[in-house]
């Protein structure tokens, strides 16, 4: 006991150390339509009966930028229709009580401040027939009530019993809801829920009913897709953060999507314009003025909303030079200042200048020796704009594609009044490469960046948030990913802050080639939810260590249900919050982008498919940040087609995939070129030679010296004997994750399809020519592994459940029947058809 009470204080200590999650129920207000707006009421369809003293008492705080705040936040109706209601008045803005239909006269107000930006708490309590008004700590006095009875059903937000229905709901979020009897707690609904249309009291674990839902918690955790907008031509976009309305700049018109309400609006050009591909568009909130930027002509063309039209003509079709640029804009001087970018195989460290008063446009001569030739880094400045900050990016230190192009991960501070560019730390290199979005946002209140990051290698890329430091080479991950369609000169993504409304906005485009532009709009409340907490020693080279949350989300829920227990033993209720359940052992995922284990390739270095995509050399080093994403999708191509197919790729193959927009013999001299760096990395290994036989291209190398978990697999399911042998040597491959994970190429999609219909065919094969008297465990290392490549498989969930009730441990498969129930109505949107006893029988 004395040893895992230590335990329990570890993981009290984590819990506390862990970043605090918002929570509470968000309620759908006038923005939808009444039968959409939310209800919560306590204890289901049946009254609380408080004989006696008792109180109610719950957090609260409104949404700012609405246009209708009137409504009620909770009303207490008993067994004799009588109520006692919360009801906040926006033309007065004031909060009042009233009982019956008689203003009671117990009434508060609060400051913007607090009303929109703070929590604050409100306490309801009734004692020897005074009802008392307490909020933030501050009592606003009593009032005497006739109650008849002290049975009441209770509202929060809409309300349906009949006589008393409702539809006005303030736009506000509650929490901690809180029921006091007898002085006593008696109840409490954390509204910590994450999904679902139920809440728990955890003390007596009553259940709340609530009908339209917004969880807050996940609002903080998952990026909400807020429009999908399409214009003519090429496109652009641009934020306008005093309004926070996103401008989206079209060949024929010009449209407002307005944050606070969600809102559209589209403006049409007096005459259509041609838009060259890569031109730009930017927001001076000092003049309230939409500009569309074009750097190589250096102009910068003034939205006239009065005209409908830009102020000077654009006399350029040509394709830019400067893709992917950096820029921010000065207050103290007016100007626009651009940075870096691509074009013409060349990257640049260009710093240049727009003065919006003089419309005067110049180079910037900046005392730098760190700021190397780059694309596709972040860059976030100060209010005022008098300091930026660049972070990581791809180019060369030449700027020369051609010579060693490479990623980095430095941090930069621009100090723009001393035209000083110097580097601030570096971020140790990680395991897999990424590159930023075009902007980031800056938090000054605690030194502190937000950024997406993404792999640049694939088209199917995904934006990942990250909080880091702007001290200390760190960060960590926050919220989920969003879908990103990456191409190079086709694509933008960029990061922005909406400070009234406490929103991340994210923007992405993709340009169909100068036919129409598609922008996505995606929000996430602020703060956001931290996924892990990533020193800079953890980034490198192994990645996110995402267990260390597992075991101490473990270790936290046993301390709870060890601490409930022994409270409930002595009879004295504890108010915690619900826990979500633990992911157990059993259900975990394999772990993509986990080194192989050493039985699978002792001494030997290794090209690894299933799982994350690594290159490692034998002593066990990743060397999967040397390929470029050309020269790692040419080795997958010539490995691929080597392992599986046996046959190899052809030259023209090659030059169809990676230079169909170039002749034959340019073609030709890249493939030359990246031939030579791909047999530079390959010699890091030991093995690996790349041949061309019978005019195709293919890789061979010494086994003993190089493992290819994909020609052993190829191995396994083609020629090997079926039984135990193939079982394990199969398992070793596939429990590291589905082939090629996080890798998107269009003609790598067939491929993947086959790889895993037939890694689902041996695996169920040997699964069912198993004794029934084998291991346990054995049914289980193939049912986890089935999972991988079907998660909804239900023969895998047959086997698994099974052999866990073998073991002896039964509340393990139920856990696992009931996150595989979860999992099949979220994909197939129906409840899966067979219960717990039906797959266990």
């Amino acid at each position: 006991m004395c040893s895992f009470k230590a335990l329990l204080f570890v993981g009290v200590l984590i819990f506390f150390c862990l970043p605090a999650q918002s929570q509470g129920l968000v309620f759908s207000s006038f923005e939808q339509v009444q039968e959409k707006r939310t209800s919560l009421e306590l204890n289901g369809k049946e009254p609380l009966c408080l004989d006696g003293s008792f109180g109610l008492s719950f957090d609260f705080n409104f949404f700012p930028d609405r246009n209708v705040y009137y409504g009620y936040l909770v009303r207490m109706i008993n067994n004799h229709h009588q109520n006692i209601d919360l009801i906040y008045n926006h033309f007065d803005q004031k909060f009042s009580i009233v009982f019956g239909d008689v203003y009671t006269h117990l009434d508060f107000q609060l400051d913007s401040t607090l009303l929109f930006h703070r929590w604050n708490s409100c306490s309801l309590q009734y004692d020897g027939q005074m009802l008392s008004l307490t909020v933030n700590g501050k009592n606003f006095g009593s009032r005497k009530i006739a109650l008849k009875d002290q049975c009441f059903r209770i509202f929060f937000g809409a309300c349906q019993l009949h006589s008393f229905k409702t539809s006005d709901v303030p736009p506000m979020q509650v929490k901690g809801i809180a029921l006091y009897h007898d002085k006593e707690m008696d109840g409490f609904w954390p509204l910590n829920e994450l999904a679902g249309v139920h809440a728990v009291d955890s003390i007596h674990r009553r259940v709340a009913n609530v009908i339209n839902p917004v969880w807050g918690t996940p609002l903080h955790q998952r990026w909400q897709l807020l429009k999908v907008l399409t214009v003519k031509g090429n496109g652009s976009y641009t934020f306008d953060p005093l309004e926070e309305e996103i401008y989206i700049v079209g060949a024929d018109s010009i449209h407002h999507f307005l944050l606070r309400d969600r809102s559209v609006k589209a403006e049409p050009l007096s005459r259509r314009e041609y838009l060259a591909a890569g031109y730009q568009s930017v927001y001076n909130p000092a003049s309230r003025t939409l500009y569309s930027v074009h750097i190589d002509q250096q102009q910068l063309a003034a939205w006239q909303p009065a005209t409908r039209s830009w102020d000077i003509p654009f006399d350029s079709t040509d394709i830019t030079q400067y893709w992917q640029t950096n820029k921010f804009i000065r207050k103290s001087d007016n100007a626009l200042y651009i940075l870096g970018g691509y074009g013409q195989l060349k990257y640049k460290n260009l710093v240049q200048r727009f003065s919006f008063s003089t419309r005067k446009w110049e180079k910037v001569a900046v005392q730098q020796t760190d700021y190397k030739p780059r694309y596709l880094a972040a860059l976030g400045a100060t209010a005022g704009g008098d300091t930026a900050y660049l972070l990581g990016g791809y180019g060369s230190d030449n700027g020369e594609q051609m010579l060693n192009p490479r990623y980095y991960y430095d941090m930069l501070r621009y100090d723009v009044a001393n035209n000083r560019i110097q580097k601030l730390f570096t971020l140790p290199e990680p395991a897999e490469p990424f590159v930023f979005a075009s902007s980031m946002v800056i938090d000054t209140t605690d030194n502190s960046y937000y950024a997406l990051m993404f792999p640049n290698d694939r088209f199917m890329s995904r934006l990942q948030l990250i909080k880091g430091s702007l001290a200390r080479p760190e960060f960590q991950l926050a919220g989920d990913t969003i879908p990103y369609a990456f191409l190079d000169n086709r694509s933008a993504a960029d990061l922005y802050y909406c400070a009234r409304s406490h929103q991340l906005l994210a923007v992405t485009q993709i340009v169909d080639r100068d036919k129409s532009t598609e922008v996505r709009i995606y929000s996430l409340a602020f703060p956001p939810a931290q996924l892990s907490l990533s020193a800079a020693s953890g980034i490198a080279g192994t990645g996110i260590k995402w267990w260390w949350f597992g075991l101490a989300g473990v270790v936290v829920i046993a301390g709870v249900v060890y601490y409930y227990l022994y409270r409930r033993r002595n009879n004295k209720p504890v108010v915690t919050a619900v826990p979500a359940r633990p992911v157990l052992p059993e259900e975990a995922p394999a772990s993509p982008g986990a080194a192989a284990p050493e039985e699978v390739m002792p001494d030997r270095a290794a090209l690894l498919l299933f799982g994350e995509f690594q290159v490692l050399d034998k002593d066990k080093n990743a060397l999967t940040h040397l390929l470029s994403p050309l020269l790692k999708e040419m080795l997958l191509l010539i490995v691929i087609h080597t392992a599986w197919s046996g046959k190899g790729i052809s030259s023209e193959k090659l030059y169809e995939i990676l230079w169909h927009d170039k002749p034959e013999r340019d073609a030709r001299n890249n493939r030359s070129v990246n031939m030579v760096k791909l047999k530079a990395i390959l010699e890091k290994l030991g093995s690996g030679v790349i041949l061309r036989e019978e005019g195709r291209w293919k890789i061979t190398y010494d086994p003993d010296l190089l493992w290819v978990d994909l020609a052993e697999f190829s191995r396994l399911v083609k020629t090997a004997a079926p039984g135990m042998e193939r079982i394990q040597s199969l398992l070793k491959i596939v429990k590291e994750g589905t082939f090629l994970f996080r890798t998107d190429y269009s003609w790598l999609e067939d491929i993947k399809s086959d790889i895993s219909s037939k890694a689902l065919d041996i695996l169920l094969l040997e699964m069912n020519g198993l004794p029934a008297n084998a291991s346990p465990e054995i049914f289980i290392d193939i049912a986890n592994a089935i999972f991988i490549f079907d998660p909804i498989h239900e023969e895998a969930l047959r086997a698994k459940c099974k052999s866990l009730i073998r073991q002896g441990r039964p509340s393990i498969a139920k856990s696992v029947y009931e996150k595989f129930y979860k999992d099949y109505r979220h994909m197939y949107g129906e409840n899966f058809h067979l219960n717990f006893q039906d797959i266990i029988s």
